[in-house]
């Protein structure tokens, strides 16, 4: 399919996204058509065509560039709820980890499973050492199975960029809402929309 058709293809899945961060995974879902955000709203509706164009233009057969974009959007739409609502809900990322699973985005199912797992593994530790340090609003267990996600998706080998990417990005928003005084020390940053951000780039280079 030519790339101008994903890119259309891209279109409809800005639509959904928004649509579900606004209405279906929103809090205030019955009044949806009063609580949207047009920044955002604008964001996806731009950059998500832009994404399916960019990932159809890799050299994969056109099933892979299909479960590809799939999972692209649904690391956007994780990224969205993230920010706006600090949550990542369950009945997104674990069907969505099960299906990683399943149809092996990472590469084949060593790299896909070995991915899973380490990122998993690492964020668990993580969670657990923040806890002890810091408190239960260090990290959460949504950050862990988001983890998980991601490894699924891009793979082990991919994991190395794409980890260190999500808390660079985390890193230097902290730094700039410091800076600004916009935050404190003593403030917690949602960090999954950073990693699933991250995740997205990785795909796409």
């Amino acid at each position: 399919m030519p790339i101008a058709w994903w890119g259309l293809v891209g279109l409809f899945a800005a639509a959904l996204i928004n649509r579900a961060a606004d209405c279906w995974f929103s809090p205030a879902r019955l009044a949806c058509g009063l609580t949207r955000h047009p920044a955002r709203q604008a964001a996806v509706w731009a950059g998500v065509p832009v994404l399916f164009a960019l990932l159809a233009g890799r050299e994969m057969a056109q099933a892979q560039v299909a479960t590809a974009c799939l999972f692209a959007a649904i690391l956007v739409l994780l990224a969205v709820i993230d920010l706006e609502q600090r949550r990542l809900p369950d009945v997104i990322v674990l069907p969505a980890l099960a299906l990683a699973l399943v149809v092996r985005p990472g590469g084949d199912l060593g790299a896909t499973v070995a991915g899973a797992v380490a990122a998993g593994a690492l964020f668990l530790l993580l969670y657990a050492v923040g806890r002890r340090l810091y408190g239960p609003g260090a990290l959460g267990m949504g950050d862990v199975k988001l983890a998980a996600l991601i490894g699924a998706v891009v793979g082990l080998e991919r994991l190395a960029l794409a980890l260190p990417l999500g808390i660079f990005l985390a890193g230097a928003a902290a730094l700039v809402l410091l800076l600004s005084g916009r935050a404190t020390r003593g403030d917690s940053l949602p960090y999954g929309h950073f990693m699933a951000l991250a995740a997205v780039v990785v795909m796409v280079v």
